[in-house]
């Protein structure tokens, strides 16, 4: 008789404790970065459906971010979206605005659109970002990054001792960093500054200055070469 009511109690917790996990893993953030290179002659229609879409994400319940970013020589927009987890992004995609921004966006983009998923790095939480108002001055920054193998570790424990340095310093208003869901060797920062004077300085901080040498080595390319200065085009 005890040792079937231990076992009963084991089983129990182990169910709880199955459920906790479980739970835990369906609360993780969702975030996707989309990269549309647009048609010149479709991209002022194309822009407006989109502003629709952010402005009506922003108001969902499970919406942590929606923004979209561009160039002011350029026709490609960036969309970066952040939901509180992968079910209030899946109940985001029923709606009407998403799917029209679906129905429509392989067409305006050729079929050149290009999705990334991205999940948070434990080491490195991502926060909030501030809004300013107007958003026209802000400097907005995407960068990719593609370690070496075995540099992984090294590249995190060096980010780690930058960013909350840079999210510290004045004129930042978000600093962020993911790593693709379908390809751990590549990192994707998300810099948003005040403006470009602010950026410049945060380049010259010391930290900053730290951190190129700390990456010497660990990646496949400079940075500088993967990178995107936008602007903020959510309204």
């Amino acid at each position: 008789m005890k040792r079937t009511y231990f076992k009963a109690i084991l089983f129990l917790l182990l169910a709880i404790g199955g459920a906790n996990f479980s739970n835990a893993q369906e609360e993780k953030s969702f975030q996707k970065l989309t990269k549309l290179p647009l048609r010149e002659g479709g991209y002022e229609s194309f822009l407006s459906l989109m502003r629709i879409n952010v402005t009506q994400s922003q108001k969902e319940e499970g919406n942590i971010s929606s923004t979209l970013f561009g160039k002011t020589d350029d026709y490609t927009i960036y969309l970066v979206e952040r939901f509180k987890d992968k079910a209030a992004w899946d109940a985001h995609e029923e709606n009407v605005y998403a799917r029209s921004v679906d129905g429509i966006a392989p067409a305006a983009t050729m079929n050149m659109l290009h999705e990334t998923i991205l999940k948070e790095i434990e080491e490195i939480p991502a926060e909030s970002t501030t809004t300013v108002t107007p958003e026209e001055n802000t400097q907005n920054i995407i960068v990719w990054f593609t370690t070496k193998p075995n540099t992984k570790e090294a590249f995190v424990e060096a980010m780690s001792r930058a960013i909350p340095e840079a999210r510290n310093a004045e004129g930042n208003l978000g600093y962020n960093i993911y790593q693709n869901a379908d390809n751990e060797d590549e990192f994707i920062v998300i810099e948003r500054w005040k403006n470009a004077e602010v950026h410049q300085a945060h380049l010259q901080n010391d930290y900053s200055l730290q951190l190129n040498k700390d990456l010497e080595g660990l990646l496949t390319e400079e940075p500088q070469q993967n990178r995107e200065v936008l602007k903020n085009i959510s309204e």
